[in-house]
């Protein structure tokens, strides 16, 4: 069977549903967990699989979608940590997928599918700590269980709701041609950058379980930790 290819204008309508459905489905939300912040949100089962079939573009229309939310919600200096957040849920898995395998995103292997849970489990601690660590340090804004759940909603949803999706967008009954791997600026090879996966997740577990447990006088530490962050996230997705 023909591909289904992902054109232009296919990537254009793609796009504009990722956009409306991570931005207005926020509002129908399962139960509120933390209120004006974070819920649970079936919607974030969308970024991931978004993210492997199209790239870039998913993650900007992940991130306005969520902006979208925002303006109707509680839009204020915090909502630029939510975009930028919300932008690595779904372009990180896309760069970390290519490190791995030169195969276009699919889980027909038992080694993608380890693929997909690691670049998910990776995509979802940097969001848990880009939105729930920097509102603590940076906006005075805290609870013991925000991080933990924004890690969950991003980790158990495209799991269990976007992996059965993405299984069936890549079955050769469909089998939708992704887009092509973006050209790296910060140019090392794969087997460094690998490493560099390996020490994100370790400085982001750190900064993760530091935030959860409100340990207020290792604050400054996490500062620190913000810097080795910031310049993985920029080698890992530039």
């Amino acid at each position: 069977m023909q591909r289904l290819e992902t054109k232009k204008s296919s990537q254009v309508l793609v796009i504009l549903l990722a956009f409306l459905i991570h931005g207005i489905g926020i509002y129908f939300n399962v139960m509120v967990l933390v209120e004006g912040f974070t819920e649970v949100r079936p919607v974030n089962a969308v970024p991931v699989p978004a993210g492997l079939f199209f790239g870039p573009v998913a993650g900007i229309a992940c991130a306005f979608g969520n902006l979208l939310a925002d303006c109707f919600g509680q839009l204020a200096p915090s909502s630029v940590v939510g975009f930028i957040g919300n932008f690595l849920a779904a372009y990180l898995p896309f760069k970390l997928w290519y490190l791995y395998t030169d195969e276009e995103p699919n889980v027909h292997r038992l080694k993608n599918l380890f693929i997909y849970v690691w670049v998910t489990f990776i995509a979802a601690i940097a969001v848990a700590c880009m939105i729930g660590s920097l509102l603590w340090t940076a906006f005075g804004v805290w609870t013991d269980s925000l991080t933990l759940y924004i890690f969950m909603n991003d980790f158990c949803f495209p799991l269990f709701f976007g992996l059965p999706v993405f299984i069936v967008l890549t079955s050769p009954t469909i089998n939708i041609v992704c887009v092509k791997p973006v050209k790296s600026i910060i140019r090392l090879p794969d087997r460094i950058k690998r490493i560099c996966v390996i020490v994100y997740a370790v400085v982001l577990t750190v900064i993760f379980f530091l935030t959860h447990f409100g340990v207020e006088n290792m604050k400054g530490i996490m500062w620190i930790l913000y810097l080795p962050a910031a310049v993985l996230t920029l080698i890992l997705t530039l």
